[in-house]
C-alpha cells in the first residue's frame, strides 16, 4: 500500500487509514501495531518508504476496544467489549484474528504482559465489573485471581519483577501488589487520592500513579515516599523509561506529557487541537510514538529533548541584567546527554539582549563532567518592562525549551527614603547585645525598592550603645531587594532610652529607631 501524504509542516505526524486508540511495538517484525475503538487491528511500518495496513476482522463479534498488548511470538492482543458479551482478540503477524470469549460483557480498564508463577508469559487484565484479575495464556485459556474487595483499575509490571504486579484501587484510594507465586494481594499502600493508570520503572523502584485530575503521584518503592507532580492535563497511558522520565498521553489536553527526573511539574508537547493522543509505544530505536485518536495519524516524538536546567523564574528591572544565566541540557529520549550541539537562545519581542547586545546568541553544549550536554547563555540585559520570554532551540533537531517565567519591572528611581521593617523597640540589660539587628528598605519616591544604596545607622546619644568595634556609626550597602540590615548593637553600662538615626545620603527622609536599656 502506498504511504499517505505527510502533512505539510509536520514531518513527525504519519497518517494512517483509521483513528487508533492505542498502539504497541512488536519486536517480532519491528513494526508498530495499533487498534481502533471498534477493535480493528492494524500495522504501521516505520521505515522508508513507510506504510500502514488495517486488517478487517471477520464476521462475528462486535464491540469497543481501548487497549493493545504486543506478545512476542503470539501476535498482538486487545479486549473487545460488546453489549452482552466480551472477548479477548488476538491478531497474528499475517492479520488473522482469533477470539476467546468471556461469559459476560464488561470493559477492560487495562492490560499488561506479565509472567505466571511458572515463568510463562501471560496477559493480565483488569475488568471494570470484576474486583479481580483475569489471566489469559497464549492458547486462550483463562483464569482469575481472588476477589479484591475495594476494586481494581490499573495494572503495571516492571522488567525486574514480572511476577509481582502493581495495581491501583480507586475504592481503597491505594496501591496494592499481587504476587503470582502465592496468588495473594499485599497490604494496601494508602495514597489518599483516586488512582487510575499506573506505570513502573524497568528497575521497579518507582511507581507512577495517574489520577482523574491534573496531578500525578510518584511513589518510591524503597522509601515509601509519595510525591505530587502537577500536570497541565490529566495523564493517561503512562510509560516510565529507565532514566527516570515519565511519559503520558493527555487526550484532554491534546498533548503528550512528560515528567523529567526530579521535577515537580509535568511538561507537555502539543499535538494540535482535536488530536487526542490516547496511547504510547517505544520503538526499538528509542523513539516514542503516540496514537492520535482524534485524527487518523500516529505522532512520533523526537528522539531528542532539550530541557530547562536553571535560570527561569527570575526578575530584574529595566536597564539591569538578570542575576543568573539560562541553562539548558540536550539529551536523547533515554536521558543520555549529547555533547557539542549548537543551541540558539533567542528573546521574543525585543524585551532583552545578551552580552553581544543582540536578542539572540549561539552556544554549544559541554563535552565533559557536569557540563556534558549543557549549554549556558550569557547574562541577559532587560530593555523593557513586562514578561521576557526566551526560547532555546537545538538547531540539529526540532527540540526546543522555553524560559517563560522571566519578568522585568519598571526602572527604579533614585533613593528617596528608608522604610522601617524590624529591629526597633528592643529592651536589654546594660552591657548586653540586642537580640536583633535593625532592618530597613530603601525606596524611591514611588515606593519601589532601590538596590545597592549606602545606608547609615548612627547612634544619637553618646555612650548609649555601640556597634562592633566600639563605634557609634555603621554604613551598610543595601541588598538587591533594597533591604539594609545594621550590625548588632551592644548596650552601654547604664539604663537609657536612645535613638538610632537611619538615612541615605542626599535624601529628604530619615528614620529614628528607639531602643531601651534597663
Amino acid at each position: 500500500m502506498a504511504a499517505p501524504t505527510i502533512p505539510l509542516g509536520n514531518t513527525d505526524e504519519f497518517p494512517i487509514n483509521t483513528a487508533a486508540v492505542d498502539l504497541a511495538w512488536q519486536s517480532d517484525d519491528q513494526n508498530l501495531w495499533f487498534v481502533t475503538a471498534e477493535g480493528a487491528i492494524g500495522r504501521f511500518e516505520p521505515r522508508s518508504p513507510w506504510s500502514n495496513t488495517v486488517f478487517t476482522p471477520g464476521p462475528g463479534f462486535a464491540g469497543t476496544a481501548n487497549s493493545l498488548v504486543a506478545w512476542p511470538g503470539h501476535g498482538v492482543w486487545t479486549f473487545l467489549s460488546g453489549q452482552s458479551a466480551a472477548v479477548f482478540v488476538k491478531c497474528d503477524n499475517n492479520g488473522h484474528y482469533q477470539t476467546h470469549p468471556l461469559d459476560s460483557g464488561r470493559e477492560c480498564h487495562s492490560m499488561v504482559l506479565a509472567k505466571s508463577r511458572e515463568g510463562w508469559d501471560r496477559i493480565v487484565a483488569v475488568l471494570s465489573d470484576r474486583s479481580r484479575l483475569v489471566f489469559i495464556n497464549s492458547g486462550g485459556v483463562m483464569s482469575t485471581s481472588l476477589t479484591y474487595p475495594d476494586g481494581l483499575h490499573g495494572v503495571a509490571v516492571s522488567e525486574r519483577e514480572p511476577t509481582r504486579y502493581w495495581l491501583s484501587s480507586p475504592g481503597g484510594r491505594s496501591l496494592v501488589r499481587y504476587d503470582a507465586h502465592t496468588g495473594a494481594f499485599s497490604p494496601a499502600v494508602t495514597i489518599g487520592v483516586e488512582p487510575r493508570d499506573l506505570a513502573v520503572t524497568p528497575s521497579g523502584d518507582t511507581v507512577w500513579v495517574a489520577t482523574p485530575d491534573n496531578e500525578i503521584y510518584k511513589y518510591g518503592v524503597g522509601d515509601g515516599l509519595l510525591t505530587r507532580v502537577d500536570s497541565p492535563c490529566p495523564a493517561r497511558r503512562q510509560k516510565a523509561t529507565a532514566d527516570g522520565t515519565l511519559w503520558f498521553a493527555g487526550p484532554e489536553g491534546d498533548a503528550i506529557g512528560y515528567v523529567l527526573p526530579g521535577e515537580a511539574r509535568a511538561a507537555v508537547i502539543s499535538t494540535g487541537d482535536g488530536s487526542r493522543p490516547s496511547g504510547l509505544a517505544m520503538s526499538a530505536d528509542s523513539r516514542l510514538w503516540a496514537a492520535l485518536s482524534g485524527r487518523q495519524a500516529l505522532r512520533r516524538v523526537s528522539r531528542y529533548r532539550l530541557a530547562v536546567v536553571s535560570g527561569d523564574a527570575q526578575s530584574t528591572v529595566v536597564g539591569r541584567r538578570f542575576a543568573d544565566a539560562l541553562v539548558v541540557k540536550a539529551v536523547q529520549l533515554d536521558g543520555t546527554p549529547v555533547a557539542g550541539q549548537r543551541i540558539e537562545f533567542s528573546v521574543e519581542g525585543g524585551s532583552a539582549v545578551f552580552e553581544n547586545d543582540k536578542p539572540a546568541e549561539t552556544r554549544y553544549t559541554g563535552t565533559e563532567g557536569e557540563q556534558l550536554g549543557a549549554a549556558t547563555s550569557s547574562l541577559l540585559k532587560a530593555l523593557k518592562e513586562g514578561p521576557c520570554v526566551v526560547t532555546a532551540r537545538w538547531t540539529e533537531t526540532k527540540a526546543v525549551a522555553s524560559f517563560s517565567r522571566l519578568t522585568v519591572t519598571p526602572p527604579v528611581g533614585a533613593a528617596h527614603h528608608v522604610r522601617y521593617v524590624s529591629g526597633a523597640g528592643q529592651t536589654v540589660s546594660p552591657g548586653k547585645s540586642f537580640d536583633e539587628p535593625m532592618k530597613v528598605i530603601v525606596e524611591d519616591k514611588d515606593g519601589s525598592p532601590v538596590p545597592g544604596a549606602e545606608v547609615t545607622f548612627k547612634i544619637r546619644d553618646e555612650g548609649a550603645a555601640t556597634f562592633p568595634g566600639g563605634v557609634d556609626t555603621a554604613k551598610v550597602t543595601g541588598e538587591a531587594d533594597g533591604s539594609a540590615t545594621s550590625p548588632v548593637l551592644t548596650a552601654g553600662d547604664k539604663a537609657d532610652v536612645f535613638a538610632v538615626r537611619v538615612w541615605v545620603a542626599k535624601t529628604p527622609v530619615s528614620l529614628l529607631l528607639e531602643q531601651n536599656i534597663q
